[in-house]
């Protein structure tokens, strides 16, 4: 592991302008761009490997302001990119959070299917199928060990992307002809909340067998307001219609619907910065955890703190707010089930909680993934 550089105070500094630079840049301060060329200087010339996770905002504030310091944060940068390929198995390999939040999702959907003849899970958002290719390896052990009385799945893939949705569809299948398990892939290319009404009868047709689940997996921040009106609670509720026995919803911790852009990006400071900390206490080669910041997580900083409202895709809630909304659609959430051992090395850099209504992933000590299971409310009592 690498061992931290001990000038605290130097970070400690930079960190303290980062701060004041975005409060400057949301109040519209006219010596803005000025303090932020001259911190986006300091960074590239500190020595403290934690910078580049500053630079990481600073460079995406820059991208909002659209100045001269924009094209030197995006040359500085670049010198951090790797093969988008490359940083996604590295992102699955090293780093704990979407790993641990797809262990508690197909532990529930496991459970909720495994006793029954037939069953369907939809996927909303599925992208390559990599959590449903996982699935279908825990029903196949489940099955070798005599405990799975499961004889046939349908998968109902839903992807705006066509070409993820083919790999999903190629993986899913592959992993369940290779594991034996009897399997359907039903494809629906589009976006949950514009799917036409042909596409929700064929969902609904997939969907009668003896069990339903619905799964989305960091999916459902992506849906944007159409025409200043509110779109998630309307998907929530088309959900809810099709009388699903589980819903499993994984998403970040955090508010970046705050309008307010200093507030906003004090949100996403906390979330990241300690992402970032996470990260530097993983056991980790310098280069990958550089990547993994500037190349990952810093395009969704990038989108958060520099694009228009109306351009932005990663458009997080607070834990909070999307138990109002599962309430407000008919769902009630619940919390049960064994949750999976964190690996001995990074104990100390990522944990999990059970909540009052959700089980809570932390980089550090920073809530950053909430995972909510949960029932149609009338079904709560008895489920």
């Amino acid at each position: 592991m690498n061992t931290l550089p001990a000038n605290e105070t130097t970070f400690d500094t930079l960190e303290a302008r980062l701060h004041e630079v975005a409060r400057d840049i949301g109040a519209g301060a006219p010596g803005a761009e000025a303090a932020l060329q001259s911190l986006l200087s300091d960074l590239r010339a500190s020595a403290d490997p934690r910078a580049v996770g500053l630079f990481v905002f600073a460079g995406a504030m820059a991208r909002r302001m659209a100045g001269q310091s924009a094209s030197e944060a995006n040359l500085y940068l670049a010198q951090f990119e790797v093969p988008q390929i490359e940083l996604f198995n590295l992102l699955g390999r090293a780093v704990p959070f979407v790993g641990l939040a797809t262990a508690i999702s197909n532990n529930a959907i496991a459970r909720a299917i495994e006793k029954h003849a037939e069953a369907t899970v939809i996927d909303v958002g599925i992208g390559t199928g990599r959590q449903m290719s996982q699935l279908v390896e825990m029903l196949a052990t489940a099955r070798d060990a005599g405990t799975l009385a499961l004889r046939h799945l349908t998968v109902v893939g839903i992807e705006p992307s066509d070409w993820a949705l083919d790999q999903a569809a190629r993986n899913v299948r592959e992993t369940a002809r290779m594991a034996g398990i009897a399997l359907t892939f039903v494809p629906v290319h589009g976006a949950a909340e514009s799917l036409s009404a042909h596409e929700w009868t064929r969902i609904e047709e997939a969907s009668d067998t003896d069990a339903l689940v619905i799964n989305a997996s960091f999916a459902l921040h992506h849906i944007a307001d159409a025409n200043g009106s509110d779109q998630r609670d309307a998907v929530l509720q088309r959900l809810r219609a099709l009388d699903p026995a589980l819903l499993v919803l994984s998403e970040p911790d955090v508010d970046h619907l705050e309008p307010g852009f200093y507030n906003r990006f004090r949100n996403c400071y906390a979330h990241f910065g300690a992402v970032f900390r996470s990260l530097d206490a993983i056991a980790l080669a310098q280069r990958d955890r550089d990547a993994l910041k500037v190349g990952f997580f810093g395009r969704e900083v990038s989108d958060i703190l520099a694009n228009p409202d109306a351009e932005r895709s990663e458009r997080h809630e607070s834990a909070h707010s999307w138990l109002r909304r599962l309430n407000a659609s008919g769902f009630e959430p619940r919390v049960d089930g064994a949750l999976p051992v964190v690996d001995a090395a990074s104990r100390h850099a990522v944990g999990i909680a059970r909540r009052a209504y959700h089980v809570s992933i932390n980089a550090i000590d920073e809530p950053v993934v909430s995972v909510f299971l949960a029932v149609p409310a009338r079904a709560a009592a008895t489920a």
